[in-house]
């Protein structure tokens, strides 16, 4: 007898994907790991799921042109970031690379390419940390100075998760404009059913980011102790 595939539409769908081994070594870098990842790799996941539910090609062109901009425009700032830093290390004549006591090491589902270039942009920011704890170590910038960078790139991660999610929600409203939400409901349902972890809830996503944003603000970097920039 012939197998036969039940359920919705969507349940047709063979989805690629691979799994690749992310290691970050700062601890500010696993920490924005821990309090960004999933949420914005939950944000991607959804996006391309309603985008395919749709199936207008425009369309699908247009927000994942958008959500790759924005990716692409941070990490175009963290690579002059690197720049400078990789700068300020070679003009004091330092060479030293830190070693770290206890990466994180995770392993990624890639199942778009948007997820691939943000894993791309953590990379890019681990070794932008790595370069400011080679700083700190060999005594070129002090610890406020170490915390401000920080506290910056916290926030414009921050801010580009933000971004993230707000496209998954416009991503969804669309889909409920054109009369497939019952789809996309179905597709997330079925997706949670084989395991995949999902934040659907694009404003509790929103409000975590903002708390833990603000408790980063007072922890790492509190006004009071600042001397420099």
């Amino acid at each position: 007898m012939a197998e036969t595939q039940s359920g919705s539409g969507t349940d047709l769908y063979s989805r690629p994907s691979f799994t690749q081994s992310l290691v970050l070594n700062s601890e500010y870098s696993k920490r924005v790991h821990q309090r960004y990842f999933k949420s914005v790799v939950s944000a991607l996941y959804m996006i391309d799921t309603i985008l395919y539910i749709i199936g207008e090609k425009d369309h699908i062109d247009q927000v994942q042109e958008a959500v790759s901009g924005l990716i692409d425009a941070c990490t175009q700032d963290l690579l002059r970031e690197i720049e400078r830093l990789e700068k300020l290390r070679d003009d004091n004549g330092v060479s030293g690379t830190p070693k770290y006591s206890n990466p994180g090491r995770y392993d990624i589902e890639i199942v778009s390419p948007q997820v691939s270039q943000f894993v791309s942009l953590m990379l890019k920011m681990d070794d932008a940390m790595k370069l400011v704890d080679t700083l700190w170590l060999s005594n070129i910038i002090p610890n406020d100075k170490r915390a401000d960078t920080e506290r910056q790139w916290q926030l414009r991660i921050q801010k580009l998760a933000r971004r993230i999610i707000s496209l998954r929600g416009s991503a969804y409203r669309e889909a409920r404009a054109r009369g497939k939400s019952t789809e996309v409901e179905t597709a997330t349902q079925a997706l949670i059913d084989k395991g995949v972890d999902l934040d659907t809830d694009d404003g509790k996503d929103l409000a975590d980011i903002e708390t833990d944003g603000e408790e980063e603000t007072e922890a790492v970097a509190p006004k009071s102790t600042r001397r420099y920039g």
